[in-house]
């Protein structure tokens, strides 16, 4: 008798935990999944401290580049100086050299006024002037100092004359040369200039970049934080998952569909409207950061009805950082679905919901513009393509 009662009390406890086995075993599924996003969240958080740093990197280099600029410019700057003070020297010299040419015109028309009016006394004496100065010498010696008077007048206008031309021509031509020269540093003057602006356009530029470099990390170190909250989040919740697992006193009763692999493809939608972001790799076209993402993003109405795709359990019903308004349906063998970013939920923790019923309402866009809602569907750590799942 009490050998059967104790076979009877065996078989019991094997009964018991029999039937608890498919319950932990989908409780142990849901702790691993939710410790694999964890470590996804963990991993995205080493990649933005990662990006973080590049652009910290760049900071520098790009604030190195614009000290070289700036000390360029300033450089420049002296050079742009000198050349002003040197130019205006030259238009000083320039400034002399006309002045002297006009004193040397002036002397030459004067000169060469004289010697006109001698040739045309000259000319209307005729050449007899000349013989008549010679002749009307006294005797010999003074006839010579007559002539060579005469040969002397001839030779000192000649010698005036040719002296002016070639002063007039020097001046002339050391007035060329400082013009030219006044072009060169004209010239030297614009190049210098022109390289001036574009130092003034690249470092607008460079300041432009260190500006998007700011915000660029100002972004990453917002979603890192993000992501460190979401994490905190996710820990504390697994964590709630442990101690349920490890009491072990929860009935969890028939809350799933049987084989929820079955509704492959026959699965309704959470909600009217359009995928707006697809499932998997996603490259934000403003930052250039690559995130994936582990559902679907559906654009609707502000308040339109969210409907749970299958019979389960709510197993977490409540704000999440980063999702914002969440509810997680378990589906039973290890399948989850998650509904985020709601105005308004209308299901508690731990309830049992059936196909179709409304559990929240679409929350407003980032945008402004319309709702959206965010769904995600998971077996144990695994992220599904919800697109596969949908009914066509």
């Amino acid at each position: 008798m009490k050998a059967m009662l104790l076979i009877l009390m065996i078989a019991i406890a094997l009964a018991a935990s029999v039937s608890v086995l498919p319950q932990e075993r989908d409780l142990d599924r849901s702790i691993k999944g939710k410790e694999d996003e964890l470590q996804k969240l963990r991993d995205e958080i080493r990649e933005q401290r990662r990006k973080i740093s590049d652009i910290e990197k760049q900071e520098r280099d790009v604030r190195e580049y614009i000290a070289k600029l700036e000390k360029e410019e300033k450089l420049m700057k002296r050079l742009l100086a000198g050349l002003e003070d040197k130019e205006a020297l030259l238009e000083e010299q320039v400034g002399h050299l006309r002045s002297d040419l006009e004193t040397s015109e002036i002397v030459y028309r004067h000169r060469l006024k004289v010697f006109s009016k001698r040739l045309r006394e000259m000319y209307k004496d005729g050449p007899r002037h000349s013989w008549q100065e010679l002749l009307a010498a006294e005797d010999f010696p003074d006839l010579l100092q007559r002539y060579k008077f005469l040969s002397l007048i001839a030779e000192g206008d000649a010698a005036m004359i040719a002296d002016v031309r070639e002063r007039k021509a020097g001046i002339e031509k050391q007035e060329a040369e400082i013009t030219e020269l006044l072009q060169e540093v004209s010239a030297s003057k614009a190049e210098q200039e022109s390289e001036l602006r574009r130092l003034d356009e690249n470092g607008a530029k460079r300041r432009q970049t260190l500006a998007d470099l700011k915000a660029s990390k100002q972004q990453h170190q917002k979603r890192a934080s993000e992501l460190e909250e979401r994490e905190r989040k996710m820990q504390a919740f697994i964590e709630e998952l442990e101690k349920s697992r490890l009491s072990r006193s929860q009935d969890w009763g028939d809350y799933g569909e049987g084989d929820f692999a079955s509704l492959k493809g026959r699965l309704p939608r959470p909600v009217e409207g359009n995928v707006t972001r697809e499932f998997g790799r996603f490259k934000h076209p403003e930052y250039g950061t690559v995130t994936f993402n582990t559902g679907i993003d559906i654009s609707t109405r502000t308040g339109e009805p969210v409907r749970a795709v299958a019979r389960g359990r709510v197993e977490y019903a409540g704000d999440l950082p980063g999702y914002g308004n969440c509810i997680i349906l378990n589906h039973g063998s290890g399948y989850y679905t998650l509904y985020a970013h709601a105005s308004s939920i209308f299901v508690a923790q731990s309830a049992q919901v059936e196909k179709g019923r409304v559990i929240a309402e679409a929350g407003r866009a980032a945008s402004g513009s319309g709702g959206t809602i965010h769904f995600e569907l998971r077996q144990a750590k695994k992220a599904l393509d919800p697109g596969e799942w949908f009914a066509r």
